[in-house]
């Protein structure tokens, strides 16, 4: 499965935005979570695929932020996963949807 490196930061109105880089491009997955999650930044997020096929779309997802870590399991297969920069206490599960872009 192929892989990418990237990054992952959010806002405390439940906002976020992934980049990761594939063959020069930048792929962006930005939208927002169902519920309130506080702000959170990982400078290691890492994309798992097995086709850029699938970083297309809108697409929801389900995972977990914190309290050391985040995991965002994309409705079509994709994960981002990531150790994040500061903790966040407790951790909890999350649920949204996001959409792709690409430049």
């Amino acid at each position: 499965m192929p892989s990418a490196e990237g990054f992952i930061k959010s806002t405390a109105g439940g906002r976020f935005a992934c980049t990761f880089l594939i063959d020069d491009l930048m792929y962006n997955f930005s939208g927002s979570f169902a519920s309130s999650v506080p702000a959170f930044t990982s400078n290691t997020a890492t994309l798992a695929y097995t086709s850029l096929n699938q970083l297309v779309s809108t697409r929801s997802f389900d995972g977990r932020v914190g309290p050391n870590n985040i995991k965002l399991t994309l409705a079509n297969g994709p994960v981002i996963d990531g150790v994040l920069d500061m903790p966040i206490s407790p951790g909890s599960t999350v649920s949204g949807s996001g959409v792709w872009t690409g430049n």
